[in-house]
């Protein structure tokens, strides 16, 4: 199985590694910096991409994509042999745009409950430019929303810290019950041993296996962008879904 380095350390920009499996195009490493995307909400953003090195030569890694279980590197030629050992690299730029934009969905998550008394509705993804969150909601006004982003503002300004950590399922039980856990993710982790969350200052933790900045000022800034003349979308059932993006 592949250790997930991206987990421990989301600045990690390279590491070695040993070709564990291959498939056609696809290779398994015994260790990774790439996040890739996934069959589950345990992995909410878009796919890392990079490079593999072996002997001096670069094979380009158009995705990562977890398959099964396991993370399988899509390269664009024909892969090492099982066994070799390579050095792989992230394609950084990339990774920290999705780096901060998933930190600014996080943070707007928070201040959703917190300040307009909504739920997520559905699981968190976050996406290469535009992201959005969708919120269970009873009533909700642009002059809201707009607050909301005045706010998110704020606090990107200020310096809050932000640490990921793993806890024991025993010790995690507490977290993932709260309502800042979907009931799809919660399903998800109840079988898993170890928990990864992430916590925003003062914010209670929140159940995330995807990357995010170390401080909310790398965020820079957020825009909630207007849409029909509404700073936010009605979609089916009355779910209220706002999308920005981080500047």
């Amino acid at each position: 199985m592949t250790e997930r380095l991206y987990l421990e350390d989301s600045y990690l920009k390279e590491c070695k590694a040993e070709i564990i499996a291959v498939e056609g195009r696809k290779v398994e490493l015994s260790h990774t910096i790439l996040n890739p995307h996934g069959e589950t909400s345990a992995h909410p953003q878009p796919h890392d991409k990079g490079v593999i090195v072996i002997n001096g030569k670069m094979i380009d890694v158009s995705k990562a994509v977890r398959e099964d279980g396991r993370i399988m590197h899509y390269l664009k030629e024909k892969p090492p042999p099982l066994g070799a050992s390579v050095d792989c690299f992230l394609d950084w730029a990339r990774r920290y745009r999705m780096m901060r934009n998933h930190t600014a969905m996080h943070l707007l998550q928070h201040l959703s409950e917190e300040l307009l008394g909504a739920h997520l509705a559905k699981d968190l993804e976050c996406r290469d430019h535009i992201t959005h969150i969708d919120l269970e909601v009873e009533e909700l006004t642009d002059e809201r929303v707009k607050y909301l982003e005045k706010v998110a503002n704020q606090k990107i300004r200020e310096d809050i810290s932000i640490k990921t950590y793993f806890l024991p399922m025993e010790e995690a039980r507490e977290h993932i019950s709260s309502s800042m856990v979907s009931k799809s993710k919660k399903k998800l982790v109840s079988a898993m041993e170890r928990v990864r969350f992430v916590e925003m200052g003062d914010y209670p933790p929140v159940v995330c296996y995807g990357t995010v900045v170390r401080n909310l000022r790398e965020v820079s800034q957020v825009k909630i962008l207007a849409k029909h003349g509404h700073m936010f979308e009605v979609k089916t059932g009355g779910i209220k879904r706002i999308a920005f993006v981080v500047v």
